[in-house]
């Protein structure tokens, strides 16, 4: 009898969990289809989707400056915009990338100087070594009518040119000290497609190699390349420090990113959604480039840490690099264009006296 009890129970609680999940399951898929429309709903709000690509980590300060414009363009059209990052090369390299915001098939462009020299040569004016004592200079010639006849330019590639960010000053790095222009003698450097930065590793006696931004460390640590230059963000960020052994805090050239949309994007835009790009894209400038300089130390610590053996050029030593690579601003000027070299001259020599970074 209580055999007969029990399972009449087990076979009732059976089917009371078979009616559940038919009951149940449909109610829970229903929930599901519901909070995904509710989400695409949410995103379809936007009447304008823009994308944003750039070749930087997500745990950069340039990337964090490119959530803060997208927060912000977002907010100042009240959800009329919605932005897109794409970083760390997602879309493609810093090339494929040019030619998509050229075609209209990417919205916004963040890209090294050095890069966009290739379709823009008059760009390779911030490669320049030792052309900028310090970053307020640097600051005041690209803000200024120099930066601005180099943005100017890219309407001729259907670019509209905004502003300029910054990856910081460039620093060597190799297996062995550098700190006088004899020590790069016979070395291979790892370059960007930039035919001043080639030029200045040419007048050092080294042999400039270009490498793809994403493969240099590998080509560091399998010997492919001896060394290569770069601000300290990107050093530690791509690991670079973890392959070499020393450092030169040389500060001797400026990586300067220039920011721009497609103007096959942009032409077509209401103009006040135009300019609230624009006044994003200045508002979160200022605070990229503080970002970008307060990381710095902790980017040194790091490097110390990790073991690499950290110099510093002296003035003396300084002034010697500056002898050896003095005449590559002659050797370019026709291609950057004489009117943009003396203007910026002119805000160099009136700077008071810089300090070393």
């Amino acid at each position: 009898m209580n055999n007969k009890i029990l399972t009449s129970l087990i076979l009732a609680l059976m089917i009371g969990v078979i009616v559940y999940f038919f009951i149940q399951a449909p109610h829970t898929n229903q929930k599901t289809a519901t909070s995904n429309a509710e989400l695409e709903k949410k995103s379809s709000q936007s009447e304008y989707n823009l994308r944003f690509g750039h070749n930087l980590p997500i745990n950069s300060g340039m990337h964090k400056a490119a959530i803060m414009f997208a927060e912000e363009v977002f907010r100042q059209t009240q959800g009329r915009v919605s932005v897109t990052v794409f970083p760390n090369q997602e879309l493609g390299n810093d090339h494929h990338m040019v030619e998509m915001a050229r075609a209209g098939e990417l919205d916004i462009l963040l890209t090294p100087t050095a890069k966009m020299s290739v379709p823009v040569p008059a760009m390779q004016f911030a490669d320049l070594p030792f052309l900028f004592p310090d970053r307020e200079v640097a600051y005041a010639v690209l803000d200024g009518e120099p930066g601005q006849l180099l943005l100017k330019k890219l309407r001729n590639i259907n670019l509209t040119g905004v502003t300029f960010w910054e990856n910081g000053f460039k620093h060597f790095t190799a297996n062995k000290s550098l700190t006088t222009p004899d020590d790069f003698s016979g070395m291979k450097m790892r370059v960007m497609k930039s035919r001043i930065i080639m030029e200045q590793f040419k007048a050092l006696g080294a042999t400039p190699v270009p490498i793809d931004f994403h493969a240099t460390r590998q080509a560091l640590a399998d010997g492919v390349v001896d060394g290569q230059e770069n601000p300290l963000v990107a050093i530690v960020n791509m690991g670079f420090h973890e392959v070499q052994s020393h450092i030169t805090l040389s500060s001797h050239a400026y990586l300067g990113y220039v920011l721009s949309f497609s103007s096959k994007v942009y032409d077509d835009l209401p103009q006040d959604i135009q300019q609230i790009l624009k006044d994003a894209v200045t508002k979160v400038t200022q605070w990229q480039r503080q970002e970008t300089l307060r990381k710095e130390a902790e980017f040194i610590a790091v490097i110390e840490q990790a073991g690499v053996i950290v110099e510093k050029l002296t003035p003396e030593q300084r002034q010697l690099f500056e002898e050896k690579t003095r005449d590559i601003a002659d050797q370019f000027k026709l291609i950057i264009g004489a009117e943009i070299l003396s203007k910026a001259y002119e805000i160099i020599q009136a700077s008071s006296p810089a300090t070393t970074q």
